[in-house]
């Protein structure tokens, strides 16, 4: 019961928690405006419906239903890995320099090292500079070799600044090395836009996705409380509804 209880106030001080009760307690003190007591009680759903788990899965599930993991057979008929940036930690510090990769680019990463161990193909890591942030395959790079993987098999493409381009350029890419068959590694809820733009260059792209953000399990007390990271992942799965609408108009 202490635990439930510490849980329950460490929600309430912590945004969005916060933010939630401010905004009731700002339309129960507002008085007879009830315009105003409508618009505070508003912000207040909307903030919480998009940072508790049952509203998160159901933005993201359908995004990460979009492909299945694919059986090793059909991996193993792949020329390379190509992994999709998502971000990197410009200076912050390494065990072997400065630079680190996002959670979202980590989980890509590790899924093509751990698909390189069980069947040895080149990686080409995707992602330029974005901004002046330095680019993210030079640490990817970095990380892989640190792993242990022949620096002969990495190939960085450090010139896509977004998904389009990544498509754009990796094709370029598989065509200086002789590659036909590749495998898209990205995060689940991101490989139905990728898929669209790779098939524009490619004819039967594999799709491997990774980093779900789903647990899939039955719902508690802890999955109705707001939590800031649900938000998050509510707006990348928005994010990724308009991209696939935006490409569907003008691909």
């Amino acid at each position: 019961m202490i635990f439930i209880f510490k849980k329950i106030i460490t929600f309430a001080i912590v945004p969005p928690g916060i933010f939630i009760l401010v905004l009731i307690a700002a339309g129960l003190w507002t008085g007879k405006r009830l315009k105003i007591k409508a618009l505070y009680f508003s912000l207040a759903a909307l903030i919480y419906l998009s940072s508790i788990e049952p509203v998160k899965e159901l933005f993201l599930v359908p995004l990460e239903d979009a492909y299945k993991i694919p059986p090793m057979t059909e991996v193993k008929k792949a020329d390379a890995y190509v992994v999709l940036g998502a971000g990197v930690y410009d200076n912050a510090p390494d065990i072997d320099g400065t630079g680190t990769l996002t959670g979202e680019a980590t989980m890509r990463m590790l899924c093509a090292y751990r698909l390189y161990r069980v069947n040895r193909r080149p990686i080409i890591i995707s992602g330029g500079e974005v901004f002046g942030r330095r680019a993210e395959a030079e640490v990817a790079k970095r990380v892989l070799l640190s792993l242990g993987v022949d620096e002969r098999d990495i190939i960085a493409e450090i010139k896509s600044k977004d998904t389009y381009e990544n498509a754009k350029y990796v094709k370029a890419m598989a065509d200086k090395y002789g590659m036909k068959n590749i495998v898209v590694i990205t995060n689940a809820y991101h490989m139905r836009r990728s898929m669209m733009l790779f098939r524009k260059h490619f004819k039967d792209p594999i799709a491997y996705p990774t980093g779900y953000h789903t647990s899939r399990t039955k719902y508690n007390l802890m999955s109705f409380l707001p939590q800031g990271h649900n938000m998050e992942y509510v707006g990348a799965a928005m994010k990724e509804y308009f991209g696939i609408l935006f490409y569907r108009i003008t691909l």
